[in-house]
């Protein structure tokens, strides 16, 4: 499994200017590509990943709801996006999540004056993580270590965490 960790990634780090942006990644995405669309994977309850609890702040072993989508610049996908939030959350704080569909959860996190975002923590994720192998049977190909970001997000004081795993194609995009 791989170490989360605070520190900014290196200034020569190529991934780092998409790695620490605040904004709306989606938004970026649009501003490079010119258009971007989101495919929504699963919507379900599951257990989060083992790294997850604690970013959450639950107790292990409970399930949560799990939003994965794939972010697509043009037609290749960019970004796989993995959101959690506790269940009792959907009836509550944010409840917003469950007729979001194929809109961008970004729309919701980034217009609403209420929701706070927590700072970033970094990753580089390979096959020993769970969100690695999942991107890699999307794809239906091998990938290389993948650089990965995630913030807990909060309204009400209500966790969501949002979990952005940085794909090849990314990389074409620019800096």
């Amino acid at each position: 499994m791989s170490a989360w960790h605070s520190a900014a990634p290196a200034h020569s780090d190529p991934w780092r200017s998409w790695l620490v942006y605040p904004g709306s990644l989606t938004r970026r995405i649009v501003e490079r590509a010119g258009a971007m669309r989101v495919e929504v994977i699963a919507e379900r309850s599951l257990f989060p990943n083992a790294d997850e609890y604690g970013a959450l702040g639950r107790p292990q072993r409970r399930l949560a709801f799990v939003r994965e989508v794939l972010l697509h610049a043009r037609t290749r996908p960019v970004v796989l996006a993995h959101s959690i939030v506790a269940r009792a959350d959907l009836d509550g704080a944010w409840n917003a999540l469950r007729g979001l569909g194929s809109r961008p959860l970004a729309a919701m996190l980034f217009n609403d004056p209420r929701v706070r975002r927590g700072p970033f923590e970094f990753a580089r994720i390979d096959a020993r993580h769970p969100l690695w192998r999942r991107a890699a049977q999307l794809r239906g190909e091998p990938l290389p270590v993948l650089r990965a970001r995630r913030s807990r997000f909060s309204l009400h004081d209500r966790p969501l965490v949002v979990t952005e795993v940085f794909l090849p194609a990314l990389g074409e995009l620019g800096a």
